[in-house]
Order: C-alpha cells, then structure tokens, then sequence
C-alpha cells in the first residue's frame, strides 16, 4: 500500500509529531510505502501537489484538512484519489467543525467505543469508524524490560500532563450568555454526582429539561457549545487526583506545566518535557499515574506506555480497561468518586514492592502484546482495505 501522513500540527509536547512518525514506521514495518506531508518542512500550498494524486490512504491527527478548500470552495480532499482517515485524540465534540463536511471518502479512527457511537449518530455521511487506543513504546531504543533492576528505579510515583486550573476555565465560562453558563453548570453538576455519565449523555438529559428544543435542533453543535463542561469536569478531576496522591509517604513527581499554581505539600515538580522523552521517565518510574480525559470505554495511551516501560499502570478504569485487566494482577485502578483513598492503596502498593514488580511484569507482557505500534498499524490496514 501508498500511503501518505499529515503531521500538520506541533501541540501537546509533540505528541501528533510522535503518534505520526511512529504509526508511520509501523506501516512501513509491515512493507507499506509511506510518505509524510511535513508543516515546517513544507507550506500550505505545497498541499496543491497532491491534487489528482493516488494513494490507498490519507492519515492525520486531530485534522482541519476536511475544512480546507480549493478555489472553487470544493473540499481539497476530495481531489486526492484516496480514503481519508481522521485519527481524533479527543472527543469528536471537539472537531465538530471538521467532521460535519461530508467529504466523498471521509473515515474516522477514534479512542472510544462511545465515541464511535456518536459519530455513527450525529456524522453519517462518515465511511466508516475504528476504535483503538495509542500507545507508546520502549525507552532507550530496547527490546525489552529488565525488571531485575526495578526496585532501583528513580521515581516512585509519577505523573506526566499539564495543570489547568479550574479557575481559569470558570472565568471562560463567566464570559458567555447566561442561558449558556447555567447550561454548562448544570453539566459539570450532573457528570460531577455522576462519574460514569459521558458528556453526550449528559447533554441528552440537559436537552430533555430544557424548553429549548435541542433534540431536533443541531444537537452536536450544540454539545460543541458546551465543551467547557467537559474540560472543567476533565481539569477538577485532575486537581483532586494530584491533591490525594501529594498525600502519599511515598514521593511524587510531576512533569508538566502549571502545577506551581497547586497548592502541594510534598511533590517534586519537573519541567515540561516533550512527548516522546516522556518513555524514558516511565521507564525510571515505578508506579505511573493515569487519569482519562473523560473517556468511558476507551483508554488514554498513557497507560500503555507506562506499561510497555515496565512502570505499573495506576488509572481510573473504563470498559475497555476492565474487559483486558485486572487489579492487582496487572494493572492498579481508581474509583474517582473515591479519590481520596488512592494515596493509600498506592502507599500499600510501594511498602510491597516485590508485588509492585509482579503487577508491572504482567502489565508489561499484556501491553507488548495487545498494544504497540503495531497492533495498531494491522488494524488500521484492515480498515484500509475494507473501504
């Protein structure tokens, strides 16, 4: 197969340049072609080159490409002779404004099963969906993990991610009209009390009190609308996890900006680091700490890179989470509508490392062998072909 990667956008600590090279050397692994459209390396109109080209598939991440037009106000992908795959790292609520064109080979590939569920819902027009988490790789360019030495590692407990205060996200909130902010707080109340409630469940309980007709309305519009709810309920989360972990007798380490803006008694701040060092800070770490970004049946791949470096995965857990592991065997979960309990079951976890170590060894063998790159580029050859 000719394929051919977008890698459009530098956020994130890097990560769409990470993800992109890295599904990018999995497909070539496999004896597939590929070709990258660099921005740096090249401008937006160098994407005119690939008018009335041929490929078996088009890749980017998080992508505004189905916004671009050409002069004729034609979509531009349309004039590539192949199927475009979107992979979305995020809710779809946040890409509303590139998944509603209806391009003529558009596909998506998402992290959550609730996720494929919203698209097939609200974007028909789309070709096709395909669900699977990221996930990292090894450290130091190895093979494989020695867990001989992983009672010496540096960091007893880490956590790699920026702090947003909820704050910040309040004041945004205070600037839009009153009907929307009372919207929005009732949101954040209902997925508040409720933790297995998703964003869009929660939109559909808000539509169903509301005079306001959003049902019939453009209901994903309107969820895009309230993204603040889900952001904010994202960021509190995170705040109450860190606060209960600071808790701990063991030492935290947080990497990441903004956390000098949390009041913390005991941890140990880094500076932010791009995405792909983050692999050789897991693979100096015992127990890694996850929390999902609202996500209900899918995964952030946080926990398999963790893994995959032979640092025990700590998250809250989801569908998909729950189906592949269990607690304690190879994997650590959370409740969030327990957060204050973590630091102890993670103080209990690093007073008995030789069950810490057992946990990461199974963690690790799990990941290798479900969810590498290559796992992911199999899959997504499977999709290619059935378009």
């Amino acid at each position: 197969m000719k394929i051919l990667i977008f890698e459009m956008k530098t956020v994130c600590y890097n990560s769409y340049l990470y993800f992109g090279d890295a599904l990018g050397a999995a497909l070539a692994s496999l004896g597939h072609t590929v070709e990258y459209f660099r921005m740096g390396d090249e401008s937006l109109d160098d994407l005119e080159k690939y008018v009335g080209k041929k490929y078996d598939a088009l890749i980017d991440f998080n992508s505004d490409l189905p916004r671009a037009l050409m002069d004729d106000d034609t979509f531009f992908l349309d004039h590539v002779d192949a199927p475009f795959f979107d992979v979305l790292l995020d809710h779809p609520l946040y890409h509303h404004d590139s998944l509603k064109n209806k391009l003529s080979n558009f596909h998506i590939v998402c992290l959550d099963d609730n996720h494929r569920k919203y698209i097939e819902k609200y974007y028909p027009h789309i070709k096709s969906i395909t669900v699977t988490p990221m996930t990292g790789e090894l450290a130091f360019g190895k093979d494989t993990v020695d867990f001989n030495d992983y009672d010496n590692r540096k960091y007893d407990i880490m956590f790699s991610g920026t702090y947003t205060a909820p704050a910040r996200l309040e004041a945004s909130i205070k600037k839009l009209p009153d009907m929307i902010q009372n919207n929005i707080y009732e949101l954040i109340d209902m997925m508040k009390d409720n933790t297995k409630l998703t964003i869009e469940d929660a939109v559909d309980i808000l539509a169903s009190n509301e005079i306001y007709d959003y049902i019939n309305s453009d209901k994903p519009l309107h969820t895009q609308t309230f993204y603040l709810a889900d952001a904010y309920v994202r960021c509190l989360n995170r705040k109450r996890l860190v606060e209960s972990l600071d808790n701990c007798k063991h030492e935290l380490h947080l990497f990441g900006s903004l956390w000098d803006e949390l009041e913390l008694k005991h941890a140990t701040l880094h500076r932010e680091i791009p995405f792909n060092l983050t692999f050789t800070i897991f693979a100096k770490s015992k127990l890694s700490v996850n929390i999902m970004p609202n996500f209900k049946a899918g995964s952030h791949d946080r926990v398999f890179s963790s893994q995959l470096n032979g640092a025990v995965a700590l998250t809250d857990s989801t569908t998909l989470l729950s189906r592949e592991y269990t607690h304690g065997h190879d994997i650590l979960f959370y409740d969030l509508d327990n957060m204050d309990t973590v630091s102890e079951m993670v103080d209990y976890y690093l007073d008995n490392p030789q069950m810490l170590k057992k946990i990461a060894q199974a963690g690790y063998e799990k990941s290798f062998q479900n969810h590498t790159w290559t796992n992911i580029a199999q899959l997504l050859i499977e999709s290619i072909n059935q378009v």
